[in-house]
């Protein structure tokens, strides 16, 4: 689809609704150029008296999200159970639809596009990680409904999201499989699984290389013995490491490889 179709959707907002009233209400300048200084300015002091997260624009969307806060998710629980927090989300904004008009009609539309939800996705998840009345979670799910994507879609391009930012953009689930908010380990490991190397990781999360490399190494060893079909207490005495470190590397090691962990099941049994 041309990218012209998407130019009158572009134009509806409140800066042109506003023009056209000065235009044919309040003629009297007879001035395009100054009537549409003055709607800018009209639209500048409707955004510094009613901000947007207290108002909702058009291309937001009125949604429930999951607070930051509370312990590991429990087996059966409800979405209920958790503090629930209704939002407008920033889904589509005026800049969204300006971007539209400017995809490439033909050659390389298929990746522009993927950038352009790409972006769109990382602006939701930090709205809510930002927001005042949380953080606020979306899941996999949600995102998938907001954007009009899978859930598998949703995830590879939230795997691609940190992978090129180098944030850790946390949804519910990785949010409350751990229970807390992210350590430092669980952060760099994400990031690590994400693709991005130790000078990277060093970087985005302002931590020495020499730390990021530690948790590697030590994430790395762990995945090692698994798939060894050590035992968690076998690799606490090989690796000389706490118990509930090695738990921890496990978790994570569940999280993005589940099918050491399975192998590792089925031998034990």
């Amino acid at each position: 689809m041309s990218g012209q179709a998407f130019v009158g959707t572009a134009k509806r907002t409140f800066g042109q609704a506003v023009l056209r009233l000065l235009e044919t209400q309040y003629g009297v300048l007879n001035s395009h150029k100054v009537l549409e200084l003055l709607a800018e300015d009209l639209q500048r002091l409707a955004e510094q008296f009613y901000p947007r997260t207290e108002h909702l624009c058009s291309g937001w969307m009125v949604f429930t999200g999951t607070k930051a806060q509370g312990q590991k998710a429990r087996p059966g629980q409800s979405a209920s159970d958790h503090h629930l927090v209704t939002l407008a989300w920033p889904v589509l904004t005026a800049e969204d639809l300006q971007e539209l008009t400017t995809l490439p009609d033909q050659a390389g539309r298929s990746r522009a596009s993927r950038r352009w939800l790409k972006k769109r996705l990382i602006r939701l998840v930090e709205y809510g990680w930002h927001h005042a009345q949380g953080p606020v979670l979306l899941t996999l799910a949600d995102l998938g409904a907001m954007l009009n994507l899978s859930t598998v879609e949703a995830s590879g391009l939230l795997t691609e999201a940190r992978r090129d930012t180098g944030l850790p953009l946390v949804t519910k689930g990785y949010y409350f499989d751990q229970g807390m908010r992210p350590t430092h380990k669980e952060e760099i490991i994400t990031l690590y699984e994400s693709g991005l190397d130790e000078s990277e990781i060093a970087r985005s999360t302002q931590h020495a290389q020499s730390s990021v490399g530690r948790y590697i190494r030590d994430y790395e060893r762990v995945k090692l013995l698994a798939k060894r079909h050590s035992s968690a207490r076998e690799m606490s005495r090989l690796l000389e490491m706490q118990p509930g470190v090695v738990q921890a590397y496990l978790g994570m090691l569940n999280r993005y490889h589940p099918e050491i962990l399975a192998t590792q099941d089925s031998t034990h049994n």
